[in-house]
Parts: C-alpha cells; sequence; structure tokens
C-alpha cells in the first residue's frame, strides 16, 4: 500500500476539497489500489466511495478516447497527421482548410475556446460556427489549449470512421480491453455509482451521470472534448496497454511505434510541452509533479481527474475526484496533484528499495 500517498488524499478530502476520491498506481506490474476514499457527494444520505465509483473523466476523454480512436485511424489508413481540415471539410475556408489534424492534437491550430451552447440552439450547427470563428493566431505558431480542437477532431473521426464517436471507440477500444465501465451517455442501471458533480442552474439538481462540460452536453453527451465516464480500475487498463507498448493481454490494440507518438514532444512550450493530443512535463508547472520523468505524458479533467503514465518508471497513475461538488469554485485540485504524484513516485522507489 502507498501508506503515504494515501494518507495526503484522505486529507484533501478531509479537508472538504471534493467529496471523495479513487487513486490507482500502477508500478512494473503491480497494482496499488484502487483505493476510495469519502463520498460521492456532500449531500446528507450519500453513499460512500467504492473501488468501481464512476467519474465524469472531462478531458480525459481527449486522451482515452478521441486521441486513441485518431491513432486507430490513422494505423487504418482512414487518416493521417498532416491531413487537412480541408480534405474532410470543402467549406472550409482559406484558414481552417489549411489546418493539420496533427495541429488539433497538439492544440496549434489557433481556434478559440468558445461556449457553443450560449451562442447556438441547434446542436448541428456547430461545426459550421467553429470553421466560422476568427482564429486567434496563425495554425502552427502558437499554442491554446482550446476544447474546440477536440469537437472539431471528433467529427473527423466519425466521418472517417462512418459511426458515431462513442460507437467507434466501445467497439475499438473499450470492449477489446474489458473496460466495461467506460462509456459515454452511462445508462440508467448504473447511475447509483457514479460520483456527483456540479449543482446545474437549468435542471435545478446535481449532475450525475449527465456530463459536466456544457459544451459536451450541448452536443447529446457525445463529443471529441468531453463526456467520457469510467472507473479508476477501467483507466488502469488503458494505461497498462499503452505502457505495454499498445498490448493488452493477447490483444493488440495500438503499434508500438503509434504509442511512441504519446511521449514525443510535437509542441514545446514555456511551461509544458505536447504529444499527440498528451501533456508533457516542461520547464514550468506541471500537475505530474517534479518527480515524474521527461518521456512521461498525462491529462487532466476539469471535474478533478488526472492520468499521467510513465513509460521510463514503468509506471502509471490514475486519480479520479469530483472537486466540482457543490461548485467549481475550488482550485486546491491544481496545487494537490504535483504532491500527490511526487509523494506516489518516492513511495515508489522505497519499495523497490525494499524488495
Amino acid at each position: 500500500m502507498l501508506v503515504r500517498s494515501l494518507g495526503l488524499l484522505k486529507r484533501f478530502v478531509n479537508e472538504r476539497n471534493t467529496p471523495g476520491a479513487v487513486m490507482l498506481v500502477g508500478y512494473r506490474g503491480k497494482m496499488y489500489g484502487p483505493y476510495p476514499v469519502g463520498s460521492m457527494s456532500f449531500l446528507s444520505d450519500s453513499q460512500p466511495v467504492m473501488e468501481d465509483t464512476i467519474y465524469d473523466l472531462a478531458s480525459l476523454t481527449k486522451v482515452v478516447a478521441t486521441t486513441t480512436a485518431a491513432l486507430l485511424l490513422l494505423e487504418d489508413g482512414a487518416m493521417s497527421l498532416g491531413h487537412t481540415v480541408g480534405s474532410f471539410y470543402a467549406k472550409a475556408p482559406p484558414d481552417k482548410a489549411e489546418i493539420t489534424l496533427k495541429q488539433l492534437l497538439t492544440h496549434t491550430a489557433g481556434i478559440p475556446q468558445l461556449e457553443l451552447y450560449r451562442v447556438l440552439t441547434d446542436p448541428d450547427d456547430a461545426i459550421d460556427h467553429i470553421l466560422d470563428t476568427e482564429l486567434a493566431f496563425k495554425p502552427g505558431t502558437q499554442f491554446l489549449y482550446s476544447c474546440l480542437h477536440f469537437v472539431l477532431l471528433g467529427k473527423i473521426v466519425e466521418r472517417c470512421a462512418s459511426e458515431t464517436l462513442d460507437a467507434f471507440v466501445t467497439r475499438h477500444i473499450f470492449e477489446p480491453l474489458g473496460m466495461y465501465d467506460t462509456c459515454f451517455n452511462p445508462p440508467q442501471g448504473i447511475q447509483d455509482r457514479i460520483a456527483y458533480t456540479e449543482w446545474c442552474v437549468m435542471e435545478k439538481a446535481f449532475l450525475r451521470g449527465k456530463v459536466h462540460d456544457e459544451n459536451s452536453r450541448f452536443l447529446g453527451g457525445v463529443s471529441g472534448n468531453a463526456g467520457l465516464f469510467s472507473t479508476a480500475a477501467d483507466l488502469g487498463v488503458f494505461a497498462t496497454m499503452l505502457l505495454q507498448q499498445g498490448v493488452y493481454g493477447k490483444r493488440q490494440i495500438l503499434h508500438p511505434r503509434t504509442v511512441r507518438l504519446l511521449n514525443t514532444n510535437y509542441a514545446p512550450g514555456p511551461n509544458e510541452n505536447r504529444s499527440i493530443g498528451w501533456m508533457m512535463k516542461g520547464n514550468g508547472f506541471c500537475s505530474g509533479g517534479d518527480l515524474i520523468s521527461n518521456r512521461a505524458f498525462g491529462h487532466t479533467g476539469f471535474t478533478g481527474t488526472s492520468l499521467w503514465i510513465d513509460p521510463e518508471l514503468r509506471a502509471f497513475f490514475v486519480l479520479l475526484t469530483n472537486r466540482v461538488h457543490p461548485t467549481r469554485n475550488n482550485d486546491e485540485i491544481i496545487r494537490f496533484r504535483p504532491v500527490f504524484h511526487n509523494s506516489a513516485i518516492a513511495e515508489l522507489g522505497e519499495l523497490t528499495l525494499g524488495e
């Protein structure tokens, strides 16, 4: 057991930074966890968090679902990183037509963040609106994190796959890996296993089993930027597959050369670097902490989730919380993540010495 790291997580929950959390660490093929802490909500009748509690992953959707789907289609010959938006949308204006899939995946395309749900009434108008939006800069010249890069990428994935994003990732990723608790728009039968998120003014209720991200919710809960729900154990399976060069059990999900794209720096930045879809450690703040290696790649989710994978350490770190309950006015998770990862990595080193 990772006693010190689990103690930090318990204190984080006891200080009411989140109702509950689940942590899971994998190291050289051994699993530490899942360790559940706290409750699913701050409501008086709340259930305790369990090992298999399901969390809204928020932007982890970008890497677990959308990026992986794009790489599967790359291997299948349906797309390449150099393909342009114009090759999929003939109506794209010249400045958008030359945007590459690589630029969408590295957030260097220049499409600014927009609240589609505030300016549109019909989800079918989303792509037209994105293509008509003025760019923040010339594609490929700067970095700007924007969910709209992945909203657009998700729609391109659907065009190439000739099926919806949720159907494609379920059939090609989640079912082959046995990730049966991972899905978009969770069915009613598993609602009581899902942690609550934020109070929704429109629905006059706390969200549970409905995606927290407003743009994704506006788009029906299935979007390239957010909408995925999962458990720590399922994410552990996914991370193990990537640590094993795309193999899990007897299934080859991704080619080893494809996996290498995930820890190759394609977009150096002043604070963090970017690989294909994922973030990497840079010269500034890193949610993966100070001890994570330069080969590590990870991502965070607005709801309080994170996943870091370190091929050099042969380790992964899953941290799931619902820090947006009861409201999003709580940024302590930003301070906590690097502290948690530093502690976990140090403990893994101590365990190795004790073997």
